[in-house]
């Protein structure tokens, strides 16, 4: 689970180092891999395409963590204040209790204001960060953590690959905002898919960046076929449905072993509960007027789709849709299937 950017901020006015030169993913290169949508997308046409961000899918796993540490702390202090209540108070013990329970109490509050900042990061926040991605006007809109939004043009971003998480060796896909001296990073932002740096995370990552760059260089027909779910959550908060089917794909990747496979989806499960109070206790994004003015879809669009209640992809105009050939090209291909052929 990579939480960078979400806990802590990306880094920035900084220097792009001589790794991210030399993994630059340039919007006007194809790359030779199969595109993978990774179950990111939100809702696609051929004005945008809209997708969450790279922590949607560990949503409540800090909950779960910072509610417990609460819970922990509060449990101990009240368990002393019983005692201390209720013991013989003409002890010699029971004539400390109060200063130690005030000790005590200084001693954890700020374990417990720091849990309840952690808290925040996860839940009493947005449901989801999400980018759209613009083709008409060729935009990125991005939209940050603290409810505010930017927009950067398409060909000005300096999209790499970047380490982001040392101690478990996570990359993004990430996009720098640079300055006038091209240089130096100003603001970053994830795309949507987070990966380990083997060779098999890696083209996950890169095959995630070529169904992006193949929607604004090529438009929506070049990986109409790729999407066949979309996360029903631009106007309404995720039902138990969703949020259930959502923890558990984070195990449909490359194959695993089985008690680690069973591990993680009772893991997931017994998060689930916390995802659900994130999700509750957090707003819906609404990105600025004049972004939605700028990215309006247009009436017909055969490309036009967005997620049913459980999330399978629906036409908007299907009569248009039919009428331009538009359909499913079966299940997406999987990325990693040609690196492992030529091995």
């Amino acid at each position: 689970m990579d939480f960078a950017g979400q806990v802590g901020r990306f880094r920035t006015n900084r220097p792009l180092t001589e790794q991210e030169k030399n993994l630059q993913l340039k919007q006007n290169i194809r790359l030779d891999i199969e595109p993978h949508y990774q179950l990111s997308i939100i809702s696609m046409n051929s004005t945008y395409l809209e997708s969450v961000d790279k922590w949607y899918g560990n949503r409540g796993t800090i909950t779960a963590v910072m509610l417990i540490i609460i819970g922990m702390l509060l449990a101990m202090f009240f368990g002393m204040l019983h005692v201390a209540l209720t013991r013989d108070s003409q002890s010699a013990i029971g004539k400390n209790d109060l200063t130690i329970l005030v000790v005590i109490g200084l001693m954890i509050t700020p374990f417990v204001f720091a849990a309840i900042w952690g808290l925040k990061k996860d839940s009493f926040s947005f449901t989801h960060y999400p980018l759209r991605f613009d083709r008409k006007m060729q935009v990125v809109h991005i939209f940050r953590h603290d409810g505010t939004a930017f927009s950067i043009p398409w060909n000005e971003i300096f999209f790499t690959l970047t380490p982001v998480d040392q101690l478990y060796g996570f990359w993004n896909i990430m996009g720098h905002v640079l300055d006038a001296d091209k240089l130096t990073v100003r603001e970053s932002f994830a795309l949507s898919v987070s990966s380990v740096g083997t060779p098999d995370g890696m083209a996950i990552l890169r095959s995630h960046w070529e169904f992006i760059r193949r929607y604004m260089e090529d438009g929506p027909a070049a990986i109409a076929g790729q999407v066949q779910y979309c996360m029903p959550i631009a106007d309404r908060r995720e039902t138990f449905y969703v949020a259930f089917y959502r923890s558990l794909a984070n195990n449909s990747g490359p194959a695993i072993f089985m008690p680690a496979l069973i591990f993680n989806i009772a893991f997931d499960l017994l998060i689930l509960p916390f995802r659900l109070f994130a999700m509750r206790t957090s707003k819906l994004p609404r990105w600025p007027a004049e972004i939605e003015a700028q990215s309006m879809l247009e009436r017909g669009d055969p490309y036009a789709i967005a997620g049913s209640e459980k999330g399978d992809r629906v036409s908007l105009y299907p009569e248009a849709a039919d009428a331009a050939g538009v359909m499913f090209t079966g299940p997406p291909g999987n990325p990693l299937a040609a690196r492992h052929d030529r091995r």
